[in-house]
């Protein structure tokens, strides 16, 4: 015979006390519940806003509603819905604490904000966001560290694309933390001095090549070698020596991972992942559609960030 679980103690020890009422007959509980109903409204309002992305004119139609019923029953639905810390919390045994930090800018109702997201390389899968104004970014970013904090998860060590902001709180907050830069950014913002768009000059996919060599070199060590030969033997011209010379500068960032104190942490040299999804939560938002809010866009980012399947972040 079916027993439902009681909401308060847990306890399978329940009896049909007054249907649809049940009484939980453990000691020191006694108490008295109601089975709450399954919406399946809930599961087909989230599908068809997130994952078809129907705008609310649409669901209207299809539901035979005014668009603005539609928009309540969305938003409805994605209340429910658990929101990305509470899983972070169930799942922190299979995090290992290497944290991979981003951003990425967005527009409500022509205000510009900013979508602050972290990633955990074990689990594979975004741990926590937060969504807010532009303002004094290092604020948010460690209001998002604190949060993680509480729930009992201590980083030991950080992934960025190596922003100005980011990188100045990580070196004040977290002073003995290392702290790697992804090699794919540093690259395609190398590119974009030494030759912005596509690229169709032979010389200039030479020198990319080189520069590419560099920045996946096995050591530090062997990286300035080889950057130190390129600027001296090769054709360049002012902008070129001015991005190498960039490039000289930030190539230790670079090669953390390669650092003998934290090879055991085997950090990874770029944040691709994580990068494709904030790519995702982009292309949703430009599809969408009706009233615009902080507070809808949070709840539209959690359930796109919370139905990410684990992915591998190298």
């Amino acid at each position: 015979m079916f027993h439902p679980s009681c909401p308060h103690c847990g306890s399978r020890k329940t009896i049909k006390y007054a249907l649809p009422r049940w009484k939980c007959t453990k000691k020191n509980c006694n108490k008295t519940f109601t089975l709450k109903r399954q919406d399946n409204r809930d599961r087909h309002a989230i599908n068809a806003y997130v994952l078809d992305r129907s705008t609310y004119a649409r669901l209207g139609e299809r539901w035979k509603v005014n668009k603005s019923t539609a928009y309540r029953r969305v938003q409805k639905a994605l209340k429910n819905k658990t929101m990305l810390l509470d899983y972070t919390k169930k799942d922190l045994k299979l995090c290992d604490s290497v944290c991979v930090l981003d951003a990425k800018h967005i527009r409500i109702k022509g205000k510009r904000c900013t979508i602050f997201v972290a990633w955990d390389r074990s689990l594979g899968k975004p741990i926590h966001f937060s969504v807010h104004e532009e303002g004094e970014k290092e604020l948010w970013y460690w209001r998002l560290l604190l949060d993680l904090k509480r729930i009992g998860y201590e980083p030991k060590a950080f992934v960025s694309d190596g922003i100005v902001v980011l990188k100045e709180f990580l070196n004040e907050q977290y002073t003995n933390l290392p702290h790697q830069r992804c090699t794919v950014h540093i690259y395609l913002n190398i590119k974009s001095k030494i030759a912005p768009g596509r690229v169709k000059d032979e010389r200039k996919e030479i020198l990319l090549e080189r520069v590419k060599d560099i920045l996946w070199s096995e050591s530090l060590l062997s990286a300035k070698r080889r950057l130190k030969f390129l600027y001296s033997n090769f054709k360049l011209n002012k902008k070129e020596r001015q991005a190498l010379e960039d490039l000289w500068r930030i190539l230790p960032e670079c090669f953390v991972c390669r650092d003998p104190k934290w090879l055991y942490l085997q950090l990874p040299r770029s944040s691709n992942s994580i990068e494709n999804v904030m790519g995702q939560i982009e292309a949703r938002l430009k599809t969408r559609r009706g009233p615009k809010s902080l507070k809808s866009t949070t709840l539209l980012v959690n359930e796109i960030l919370t139905q990410v399947k684990r992915q591998e972040i190298g």
